[in-house]
């Protein structure tokens, strides 16, 4: 059976793709729009045996996955930054960039990407809007100090400004005219997106208990029902990773190594991971070592600590969390304290 390689070249409002034979002839090349019909014409008009495609990560990428999977294409998802042929190109455009997807394709050549199941993207949708919530949450609270600050208005009063008692304060303080419509604005805006906050944090919950690999991590003190969402669902499928190591460099958890002859340098942790999952077990470390003092993972962070600072600690200790959440997953285990369990 003869294979078709094709190379998508993915953006907003089109596609540049290139179709190979076996032996590396270009068969098609061409330019339609990203939608469902001109999709299906595309690949309906090749009238090949069999298909396989490499698509770029764009913003539109997993919609033209689903529609090549329902017809029938093997696709594959392109890690460009590890495409060398495409990364370190000096001159790219739409069309070479496609015909050159699809001679990596063909070659063997190209890094690819992990593609999730399509629950888990799902759910993973769920929570990434969840955390533009918290992140916007912030943004407008720092609006509502900010006015405070320039008017010299003290909130030592209240541990939760935001609360309902701080709600009351924000809402009864006397600033200028031109600074009170602003506040009244940015209170409102708080507001709702607490509202929202609260319902999306109601059913990430649900997920999260019909979830059993889910509720094996929420036994970790300091993993919430969200945090130990976000791990999963940000972490796909643990069977991917081989061992624990994998994991940690996958969330950024690991050093640099350089290695010639007998020399290896190890550098700064790794910036290129997935900045969701190393952020939340940043967070859940630090409420992991406040209460649970006896675990293994405080112990290694107080021993970091005291000798190469607070930074270097925590990345540790989070690395050490992870790696039992690995072991926790693949041996289908609750979290066990110390040594002797």
């Amino acid at each position: 059976m003869r294979t078709t390689y094709v190379g998508m070249d993915i953006h907003k409002n089109f596609i540049q793709a290139a179709a190979l034979d076996e032996q590396g002839n270009i068969i098609m090349e061409q330019k339609f729009k990203t939608n469902d019909k001109e999709i299906q014409r595309f690949v309906k008009s090749l009238k090949a045996q069999k298909i396989q495609a490499a698509i770029e990560a764009t913003c539109t990428w997993y919609h033209v996955y689903e529609i090549l999977r329902a017809l029938d294409v093997e696709t594959t998802l392109v890690n460009m930054r590890r495409t060398k042929t495409i990364a370190e190109s000096k001159i790219k455009t739409d069309k070479l960039d496609a015909k050159t997807i699809a001679h990596c394709l063909r070659t063997g050549f190209i890094a690819t990407a992990y593609i999730p199941p399509k629950h888990i993207m799902e759910q993973r949708n769920i929570l990434r809007h969840r955390m533009s919530l918290r992140k916007e949450l912030v943004r407008y609270k720092n609006k509502i100090h900010a006015i405070l600050l320039r008017n010299g208005i003290q909130h030592r009063g209240y541990s939760d400004l935001f609360g309902v008692g701080g709600m009351n304060f924000l809402q009864h303080i006397t600033i200028p005219d031109s600074e009170q419509y602003s506040l009244t604005s940015y209170l409102n805006i708080v507001e709702a997106l607490l509202k929202e906050k609260t319902q999306i944090e109601k059913k990430i919950e649900t997920l999260c208990k019909n979830n059993h690999q889910a509720m094996l991590l929420t036994s970790i003190p300091g993993i919430s029902y969200y945090s130990a969402m976000i791990i999963l669902m940000e972490m796909g499928e643990v069977q991917r990773f081989s061992n624990p190591k994998k994991l940690c460099s996958y969330a950024g958890l690991v050093p640099r190594t350089i290695q010639s002859g007998s020399h290896v340098y190890h550098g700064r942790i790794l910036k290129e991971c997935n900045q969701n999952i190393k952020w939340i077990l940043g967070q859940c470390t630090h409420i992991h070592i406040r209460h649970c003092p006896s675990s293994l993972i405080t112990k290694l962070y107080c021993r970091v600590e005291s000798k190469r600072g607070a930074n270097k600690a925590t990345v540790a200790a989070s690395r050490k969390l992870l790696t039992c959440i690995w072991h926790m997953l693949m041996k289908d285990e609750t979290f066990k304290y110390d040594n002797d369990n």
